[in-house]
């Protein structure tokens, strides 16, 4: 499975890098965190790339296991 290369810088932050990655990312759109949420935040864009790189995995071994060739499955809420 073929990521972007933000999607992929992403992924690859290290644990100690997502605070500093998350307020230039915030300051790069112009968003202004106080910093009573910016804790709060830091922590979420952790747990997103917690996720993210688990669903990836997921995907990638699908991708290679029986389901090779096949589309994956949209999420049907």
């Amino acid at each position: 499975m073929a990521l972007d290369a933000e999607t992929k810088a992403f992924l690859d932050l290290m644990d100690h890098e997502i605070a500093p990655w998350t307020a230039a990312r915030a300051a790069a759109r112009d968003l202004t965190l106080s910093p009573d949420v910016l804790p709060t935040v830091i922590d979420n864009v952790a747990l997103l790339r917690t996720q993210a790189s688990l669903f990836v995995s997921a995907l990638q071994e699908t991708a290679g296991g029986d389901l090779a060739g096949e589309p994956p499955e949209t999420f049907q809420p």
